[in-house]
């Protein structure tokens, strides 16, 4: 019977294993199928490669975001404050250089905004550590109070006039023909990824992410990286909020982040069924960024109506998540 069982076991091993196979590499199956589609329906415009770059620049401030949110869900931490953190990026900038040309420089006002951002991002981790409210409240919260400072501040008026063209390099200027958005995006992207994959910092982010308590007993102190992950998501936010602003030339007080809040989480959930299933990784998001972005590209090269991307958005979301807790129920 030992033996039979021993075979049998053999045999499971040695055989494909379609689900596993789908849950590991079935995003980046539909990302290579999504290429050939709209490529030879689109051969005259989709697979070349100014479109790509194109693709890339309209996704790199979804990107930006979405990789500092990926450090949060590292964590087990949901940020829904970045939307508003966007718009504060934006706009604190804008009104810095708009009010005072001639005592705060570019690098400065965003430094200064960054700043703020990070602060506030501190500031949440602290509430979530110290006062064991969720992250979800405390954020949601905090999104909710910044978008009204947002309003109160500006008067709800659009700073439209005054930005010096130093600012509006950041998102309308090229190196080589490659959009600075694109560079910002991937230099993030690294950074990041160096971090949670080659520090100590992002050893103890996924350890705390996959048992907080066992953490804590193996003695990390695990109060402390909330603040950590939750400003670096901040940051993240207000850079691209930052970016907006300087591809729009305007500094909006309100809005900026709200489209990219549902495709940032989208990004990355749909990055942790790529490569390393169930677990958050800037890889995997950068995938699913590039995904949401080729179809959003694909559709509207083909003419297909706006509301199909949302939907599409969607059912890509869920198909995802399931693909995404597949394994984790199989290994249960």
């Amino acid at each position: 019977m030992s033996a039979s069982a021993g075979l049998n076991g053999s045999d499971r091993k040695a055989g494909f294993d379609l689900p596993a196979w789908l849950a590991r590499y079935g995003t980046l199956a539909s990302l290579a199928a999504l290429l050939i589609v709209f490529s030879v329906a689109r051969s005259d415009v989709f697979p070349t490669v100014d479109n790509l770059l194109n693709i890339m620049n309209q996704v790199s401030i979804l990107g930006t975001m979405a990789f500092g949110l990926t450090v949060c869900l590292v964590m087990g931490l949901f940020d829904l404050s970045i939307a508003a953190m966007a718009t504060l990026g934006g706009y604190v900038a804008t009104f810095l250089l708009v009010q005072y040309p001639d005592t705060i420089s570019v690098p400065l006002a965003v430094l200064i905004s960054l700043a703020i951002a990070g602060a506030i991002g501190v500031f949440n981790g602290l509430i979530v550590s110290y006062l064991g409210i969720s992250a979800f409240i405390a954020t949601l919260a905090t999104g909710s109070i910044i978008t009204g400072a947002m309003l109160g501040i500006s008067n709800s008026k659009t700073i439209i006039t005054g930005i010096p063209d130093e600012f509006l390099v950041i998102g309308q200027g090229s190196v080589f023909g490659v959009s600075n958005p694109i560079l910002i995006m991937l230099a993030i992207g690294v950074i990041l990824w160096l971090l949670l994959e080659h520090t100590q910092l992002g050893r103890h982010l996924y350890a705390i992410g996959g048992s907080a308590e066992a953490s804590r007993l193996s003695g990390i102190a695990v109060k402390r990286y909330a603040p950590i992950a939750l400003a670096i998501c901040a940051g993240c936010a207000g850079l691209g909020g930052l970016m907006a602003a300087s591809v729009l030339g305007a500094g909006r007080p309100q809005g900026v982040g709200d489209t990219y809040l549902l495709n940032a989480f989208a990004a990355v959930f749909i990055g942790a069924s790529s490569l390393r299933p169930g677990k958050f990784h800037i890889i995997g998001t950068f995938i699913g960024v590039m995904l949401i972005g080729i179809i959003n590209n694909g559709l509207s090269v083909m003419g297909v109506p706006t509301y199909w991307q949302y939907i599409v958005q969607g059912v890509l979301l869920i198909i995802a998540l399931f693909s995404a807790g597949l394994l984790t129920m199989r290994r249960r």
